[in-house]
């Protein structure tokens, strides 16, 4: 569809139609007369306001009638979606109109302005002759007025492409961040439903710091970005919560992960997720503990941990970590997340984003 932005003329006043159909060709026409009484050693005052009075009228109704004409072609047929309809529809209806147009102001001016017969001179001069300086203006308007529709409609084309983009991936990034909640609370929920019947007195301990944990989910859940100290602070009590629950089968080492700069960030509950995942898709016994690694190595955290096959049945998972992670950061950033596995570990690989950028 074209765009009313470009297709509908602007209101506009008495004095600016006024200037538009009168002032701007009248000036013109007594250009080209003055021009003209240069170059003509014979031209009278007569000849002279002649020719000012035909070049303006020319001037005012090929000029303004062809831009009506494109305005009103333009609302039915658009460059964007019928270009060859444009151009044929265009060059046709200018060319028709101005012929009729020119033909008529001839008439006018050589019957009633210099009092001869209008068939007689057309047989003399020949009607190509008459007809090849309007047909010249007009070829100019009409490249001038074509190319402006053509640009504006492409220009902002461009611009609602642009604009549906960003609004598509900005709704993308609102789903995917909306998911991070239900997300992180039911999994923990049911942490807590195992939780209750083996130690209550530790299920209200993980209660207590699981309010503390859900806090800092609520806090941030609008953000994109959050500091990486913040993240990781987050992730010790996010750690804590599952050593209650677990005890020794359950250990995750840090490595470099104390030492921050201020720029640098990571989308929240990134390293949680991480951890999380870990912990579903593994058992985690006596037999079978689970260690994993959180590290910090250049620009990059790495999370590694052993694999403890687990009966893909008994899993209780909606799939939306890994695959949430990696979205986000398609969002964000060109950095991409990097995935792992080999048969006795899996390793996933996050990119520390900036802050600044």
């Amino acid at each position: 569809m074209s765009n009313p932005q470009i297709c509908a003329n602007p209101k506009k006043s008495p004095w600016d139609n006024f200037k538009q159909w009168i002032v701007i060709p009248g000036i013109g026409g007594l250009t080209i007369a003055f021009v003209e009484y240069f170059l003509r050693d014979n031209m009278h005052g007569q000849t002279f306001f002649q020719s000012a009075l035909i070049s303006s009228t020319f001037w005012s109704v090929l000029a303004n009638g062809n831009g009506i004409l494109v305005d009103w072609i333009d609302k039915r047929w658009t460059w964007l979606e019928s270009p060859v309809q444009r151009v044929i529809v265009g060059v046709s209806g200018l060319l028709a109109y101005t012929v009729v147009a020119s033909l008529i102001i001839l008439y006018a001016y050589i019957e009633w302005v210099l009092g001869y017969s209008f068939f007689k001179v057309m047989e003399s001069q020949g009607v190509m002759t008459m007809l090849s300086i309007p047909l010249g203006i007009t070829v100019f308007i009409a490249l001038l007025q074509h190319g402006q529709g053509f640009l504006l409609e492409w220009r902002q084309a461009a611009i609602d492409v642009e604009r549906l983009k960003n609004e598509n991936l900005k709704s993308k990034f609102e789903t995917l961040k909306t998911q991070v909640n239900p997300h992180f609370l039911f999994n923990s929920l049911n942490a807590l439903t195992s939780l209750v019947y083996a130690d209550q007195g530790k299920a209200v301990e993980f209660i207590q710091k699981l309010s503390q944990v859900y806090r800092y989910v609520l806090d941030h859940q609008n953000d994109e970005v959050v500091p990486l100290q913040t993240e990781v602070d987050f992730l010790k009590s996010f750690v804590y919560l599952n050593t209650i629950r677990f005890g020794d089968n359950f250990e995750v080492l840090y490595k470099n992960m104390d030492d921050f700069d201020a720029n640098q960030s990571i989308p929240p509950v990134t390293l949680q997720m991480l951890i999380e995942n870990c912990i579903k898709h593994n058992e985690i016994s006596k037999l079978k503990q689970l260690k994993i690694i959180v590290e910090k190595k250049g620009n990059e955290v790495i999370v590694e941990n052993n694999i403890n096959p687990i009966n893909q049945a008994k899993q209780d998972s909606s799939g939306l970590g890994l695959s949430n992670i990696i979205s986000r950061y398609e969002m964000l950033s060109d950095q991409k997340v990097e995935v792992i596995a080999s048969d006795d570990h899996f390793k996933v690989i996050v990119p520390i984003l900036s802050l600044t950028s």
